[in-house]
C-alpha cells in the first residue's frame, strides 16, 4: 500500500506525462516497460527523459491499480460463489 502511495505522489510531482497510462485489462496486468535511459536512443525517438520517466511512472501506477482491481474482483467473485455454495449445501454451514 505504501508503494502505491509513493508512486502516486511521485507521479503527481512529475506532472502529466506526454503519453497516457497504458490501459490494463482486468486480470491481465502487464508490468510496464522500463524507461528508455539511453539518451541517444531517446533523442532518436523524440522522447525527452522527463517524459519517458513520466510515462514509466504513469504505467507503473496503472499496473498497481490493475493489480488492486483484480484482487478486489477476485475476492468479490469468490464471495459470490461461496454464497452460492452455502445456499446449495446448507448442511455444511457452521455459522
Amino acid at each position: 500500500m505504501i508503494g502505491v502511495i509513493a508512486v502516486m505522489a511521485l507521479t503527481q510531482m512529475i506532472g502529466p506525462s506526454a503519453l497516457p497510462a497504458t490501459r490494463q485489462a482486468l486480470h491481465l496486468c502487464l508490468f510496464p516497460e522500463d524507461p528508455v535511459v539511453d539518451e541517444e536512443l531517446a533523442a532518436e525517438y523524440g522522447i525527452s527523459p522527463k517524459d519517458e520517466y513520466g510515462r514509466y511512472f504513469s504505467d507503473l501506477n496503472a499496473y498497481l491499480v490493475c493489480l488492486q482491481d483484480s484482487h478486489a474482483d477476485t475476492i468479490k467473485r469468490g464471495t459470490i460463489w461461496y454464497d452460492h455454495y452455502k445456499e446449495a449445501f446448507p448442511e455444511n454451514n457452521n455459522e
